[in-house]
């Protein structure tokens, strides 16, 4: 991103990139630089109250995804309705925040962003320190852990821990894929929460849907035979899929600290026999400080 003010610092302990955004109320605009994914160019603004900043619409479609706070002409900040699905597309040349400032993504997709997926070489990241960033596979992750990911083409990418004036994470920002035919496992989030992997309440936006039929699904348990699915196609993200306070409208958390989910999961579109197309997928763990439906 043009004029960028921020500088990305490597997260030794979690992996990934810092980026000191400042807080949501501080006047004037945080810019970090733009990275490049298989096309996309990747960046991230944070803006004080009714602060303006340019968005340059030459380069592709753009979407602008809201982590925190809220923006002008886009009537929902970082949660959708539960369990629903909308488009991140943004058309205008500037964004504004809101009352309370805004920190949001600005994806776009330009004229290199291929028709689909097809190999995870297309997906190598480049931009300040990218050598950082680079893509394993959920087995090479996890380890002994990743049983049942073993053999399986599904990988991710250390990604952007967005932090406040304090150092306080608002969110971390990474990106995963699956190819088709799989499911990426039914789980809730369940574990105690720590200091290296502190309780969130997820987002996903898709960049890429291998077959246009990946999509969150919720579920009874891991072996439960029906699913509830929820499609994403390019440039959309869902609602909450975690429980919600209706008084406080924040998430519920269960005794030890975790974000009250219910089992859900990732599941792409199924193998046809032809050639690979992967879901290429954002997620956005925003902390329990910041989650606010």
């Amino acid at each position: 991103m043009s004029n960028a003010n921020v500088t990305p610092q490597i997260n030794t302990a979690r992996g990934g990139l810092d980026l000191a955004m400042g807080n949501l109320t501080d006047p004037g605009v945080s810019r970090s630089p733009t990275w490049t994914m298989g096309g996309w160019q990747l960046a991230f603004l944070r803006l004080g109250p009714g602060a303006s900043a340019a968005i340059d619409q030459d380069n592709g479609t753009v979407y602008l995804k809201v982590i925190a706070g809220s923006v002008v002409g886009r009537n929902w900040g970082a949660y959708a309705a539960p369990a629903t699905v909308v488009d991140t597309r943004w058309n205008a040349d500037s964004v504004i925040a809101g009352d309370g400032g805004a920190l949001v993504s600005v994806f776009t997709e330009t004229a290199a962003v291929p028709a689909n997926v097809r190999t995870m070489g297309e997906l190598a990241i480049q931009g300040p320190h990218a050598e950082v960033m680079r893509w394993q596979t959920f087995e090479e992750k996890f380890g002994p852990a990743a049983v049942y990911f073993k053999g399986k083409p599904a990988h991710m990418v250390p990604g952007f821990h967005l932090l406040d004036s304090d150092g306080d994470a608002y969110a971390y920002v990474h990106f995963w894929t699956a190819g088709k035919g799989i499911d990426v496992s039914t789980h809730n989030h369940s574990r105690e929460p720590t200091p290296l992997s502190p309780a969130f309440a997820e987002i996903h936006q898709t960049l890429n849907n291998g077959t246009g039929k990946g999509g969150m699904y919720l579920a009874d348990g891991p072996d439960a035979p029906h699913r509830d699915r929820c499609l994403l196609q390019r440039g959309e993200e869902h609602g909450p899929f975690f429980d919600i306070d209706p008084a406080t409208r924040q998430p519920v958390l269960r005794p030890n600290g975790a974000v009250s989910y219910p089992w859900h999961g990732w599941e792409s579109g199924p193998d046809d026999g032809t050639a690979e197309a992967f879901d290429l997928v954002t997620a956005y763990e925003i902390t329990t400080k910041y989650a606010r439906v």
